[in-house]
């Protein structure tokens, strides 16, 4: 009976000193348990994409991880680029146009003024400008002394496209684009949607992080609350994959889709810009070519009707780089617009873009032009890998 007796009072202090075990390790895990989901403080406001630990990511770190999950950076920083040098955009010579019918340039300001020794004659066209080195007033006449030798009647001006592209400090983690019109945003795809209340100037730049389309025009997503429309915009391509027949890390890329134009050089995007580029059945050629001659000014004209009613005569055409025989990638003074198909086939850009890429690029390197939607002809391919002193064309007969 001892023995049953003594037996229960040690099973009774055991159970008890168990039963105080367990609680023990049950406020334990609870005390761990609060530790890890209670007393931790929020994180500071950031992405983690794994748990800290020693902070909660919760709140705003939550809002900039689904951000991030959606597409956008963070912070929502600008892109990491500058207007270049204002200085670029600069014509090298003073310039004239020509206005009404055919034109006479004459040996002297008297002979112009009077009617006198005729040195040439400019044919009727809806396009004709000449370099400029004199001007004189009669009456209210002017005329102007030609850099080629004698006097026309014409009008000079002094104010000519300013606008430029942007160079590049590293290569963006997205797409971007310009506004090709003043424009406002809205806040999902389709022109019914509501309007974000933000408006944007002609030229102005914007990231892009999500591409859609509705309504027939891709729509590009500028801003966790903005859309904006293609019909007012065009998009720059970021893409640092060597193309198809470039030999080297720097190229030239022309996207005749989005009427855009970027510059690579060790596989980074160094400088981007809005263009025009030739239009219906004088489209720029799709293909990879290489820059075979450089002029700081040419003169190009010429016509493609019966009628000849699109005659264009251009002197100082500055910074032409031709790349596929009479086509060319140079600057404009006269009146255009950037990010429409409009020339007989050359690649226009403001004179401040084609300034910089003239001191950029070099004679043999390679032009990438391409359409992303496939809508352009592709010629017969030009043999591309030829040493630049090798290549062999014709002397082009310059197109604008």
């Amino acid at each position: 009976m001892k023995n049953i007796k003594t037996k229960l009072i040690l099973f009774v202090i055991l159970y008890g000193l168990l039963f105080r075990t367990g609680q023990s390790t049950q406020a334990a895990d609870l005390a761990v348990e609060k530790s890890q989901f209670y007393d931790l403080p929020l994180c500071m406001p950031g992405y983690y994409p794994k748990d800290p630990g020693d902070c909660l990511p919760l709140g705003p770190s939550q809002t900039i991880k689904n951000l991030r999950e959606q597409g956008f950076t963070y912070p929502l920083a600008g892109l990491r680029a500058h207007k270049p040098d204002p200085a670029l955009a600069t014509i090298p010579v003073r310039v004239a146009r020509i206005t009404g019918g055919e034109t006479h340039i004459y040996a002297s300001l008297d002979d112009a003024i009077g009617g006198g020794t005729v040195l040439r004659t400019i044919p009727d066209g809806a396009s004709r400008y000449v370099a400029m080195i004199d001007q004189a007033s009669s009456g209210e006449r002017t005329f102007v002394r030609v850099q080629s030798g004698g006097w026309v009647e014409a009008t000079p001006f002094y104010s000519w496209p300013k606008w430029q592209g942007l160079e590049f400090f590293a290569t963006p983690e997205s797409d971007f684009g310009w506004t090709i019109d003043f424009t406002a945003s809205y806040t999902a795809p389709g022109f019914s949607s509501p309007g974000s209340g933000q408006n944007y100037d002609k030229y102005q730049s914007f990231p892009i992080y999500n591409v859609t389309e509705a309504e027939g025009y891709e729509w590009y997503q500028i801003s966790p609350t903005e859309w904006m429309p293609s019909l007012k915009s065009r998009r720059v391509v970021v893409d640092t994959r060597t193309p198809e027949g470039v030999v080297g890390d720097r190229w030239i890329n022309i996207d005749l889709y989005n009427q855009t134009l970027s510059v690579y050089e060790n596989n980074e995007l160094v400088f981007a810009s809005l263009v025009a580029t030739g239009s219906g059945e004088l489209y720029s050629d799709p293909g990879t070519y290489r820059i075979y001659q450089k002029l700081e000014l040419d003169q190009m004209q010429g016509s493609y009707t019966s009628d000849r009613s699109d005659f264009y005569y251009l002197e100082a055409v500055p910074w032409a780089m031709y790349y596929n025989h009479a086509q060319a990638i140079h600057g404009i003074y006269w009146p255009a617009m950037l990010g429409f198909t409009q020339s007989h086939g050359c690649v226009n850009m403001f004179p401040g873009d084609a300034n910089w890429l003239f001191q950029w690029a070099d004679v043999g390197d390679y032009v990438y032009v391409h359409d992303p939607s496939g809508q352009t002809p592709i010629p017969t391919p030009t043999p591309v890998g030829t040493p630049a002193q090798e290549l062999i064309y014709p002397t082009p007969t310059p197109v604008n």
